[in-house]
């Protein structure tokens, strides 16, 4: 669901998350804030990331009161940041550094119009599905948690091949011999999913997609499935990893199941621009 809000939302405390493999010189960050501030509006910014597991915030850190968060960097920085400050309900403004820029919304040359913009209230918030994994031993005690805004996949970390038994809503679906599978939401579908034969899907749908990775059979395709639903794989030896959105990789052994279901948490992307997905999806494509 896309909520529109114009001139009725005041925003002027904001949390700043810079990637400094991006911005090495900080000098859009320093742009974003010296703006803000000759506007009267409160900065903090986190201490630059990412650290080692792919953190570049925690929500402890973010300041009571702060009505938005800004990301300086590429995707990644927003989706590091949309799982990091997830509880906060916060809305997330991205300035892109990167190169695919699918969910940052402001290019460099157009920062000080964009905040303009958000300052003003001209702005639409996009509420994006998440995805909630959990892991359970053989005895069905729960190991870890996470959430990922993107895809959660379970990899043979080994680069063989695994089998995978699939369950969807508790009923048997089918088993799997490839070297991977990824659930992804439809903000996903864009990233890995995509890249191993996954469909695009407009990301404001509510829906999972669970896509194997090199599958060793002839006709393997993606799954569609209701953003309702539960799916659950087991992993038949100790060679498995599960990974959140490309980090916190947690080792799997033989007979531990991994289940997926939509998260209580949604991402809230703030939008400037009146581009609609399918003119980002063909200039990306076309680039």
């Amino acid at each position: 669901m896309t909520v529109i809000r114009k001139r009725c939302f005041d925003m002027n405390k904001f949390f700043i998350i810079t990637n400094i493999k991006r911005d090495r010189d900080l000098s859009v960050t320093g742009r974003t804030v010296d703006f803000l501030k000759a506007r009267g509006c409160s900065i903090y910014a986190a201490e630059a990331g990412p650290s080692e597991d792919g953190h570049y915030t925690c929500k402890d850190e973010v300041p009571g009161g702060t009505d938005c968060v800004i990301t300086i960097g590429g995707d990644g920085t927003l989706i590091a940041a949309a799982r990091d400050t997830a509880d906060l309900d916060l809305p997330i403004l991205g300035i892109n550094q990167g190169t695919l820029g699918y969910l940052t919304d402001v290019e460099v040359d157009k920062i000080e119009e964009a905040l303009d913009k958000v300052l003003l209230g001209d702005y639409s918030i996009e509420e994006r599905m998440m995805l909630c994994g959990m892991i359970f031993d053989q005895k069905g005690e729960q190991r870890t948690e996470s959430r990922a805004l993107n895809d959660i996949v379970v990899r043979n970390r080994m680069l063989t091949v695994s089998d995978y038994e699939l369950f969807v809503n508790s009923r048997y679906l089918s088993s799997f011999k490839a070297d991977g599978m990824i659930v992804c939401t439809p903000t996903g579908s864009t990233a890995y999913s995509m890249s191993a034969g996954g469909p695009i899907i407009e990301p404001m749908a509510r829906m999972m997609v669970i896509t194997p990775i090199c599958p060793h059979t002839l006709n393997t395709r993606s799954i569609v499935i209701s953003a309702d639903s539960r799916v659950e794989m087991t992993v038949s030896d100790d060679n498995s990893s599960v990974i959140f959105d490309g980090h916190f990789p947690c080792a799997l052994k033989a007979g531990d199941r991994v289940s997926i279901r939509p998260s209580s948490h949604v991402t809230r992307i703030v939008k400037t621009a009146q581009d609609s997905f399918l003119n980002v999806l063909s200039r990306k494509i076309n680039s």
